[in-house]
């Protein structure tokens, strides 16, 4: 099975873009494709409990919708443990718990074992 690694970074303040690696995750996912996202910078603001619901695009579902769907599909979604602590967030704070903490090392781990990298 193909795979791809999605690295995010935009945060709430760019609604658009914040929603790339989730829109991009569930398509890969439909299309039988193994699909990790790593966020980092303020892309981690997007799984803090009471922030994806108030992120809205036209045209777009809501995007805590696309979390969870992408997470049920069996999508792993890591956050950069230095940009969530340089963020004063915690992991009670994250909206699932199947959100995961990952380090640098563990990005490079996943660039490397994965197919294909997208960053957004």
């Amino acid at each position: 099975m193909p795979s791809l690694y999605i690295i995010g970074q935009w945060g709430p303040e760019a609604a658009e873009r914040c929603y790339g690696p989730f829109v991009t995750g569930t398509t890969a996912q439909a299309q039988d494709i193994e699909t990790n996202i790593f966020l980092m910078m303020d892309a981690v603001y997007l799984i803090k409990k009471g922030i994806p619901e108030k992120i809205k695009a036209p045209g777009f579902p809501p995007l805590q919708d696309l979390i969870t769907s992408f997470l049920d599909e069996g999508g792993k979604i890591q956050v950069c443990s230095n940009s969530y602590e340089f963020r004063g967030m915690k992991e009670e704070d994250f909206m699932d718990s199947r959100i995961e903490v990952a380090g640098a090392a563990t990005m490079i781990d996943e660039v490397l074992k994965h197919d294909k990298v997208m960053f957004f």
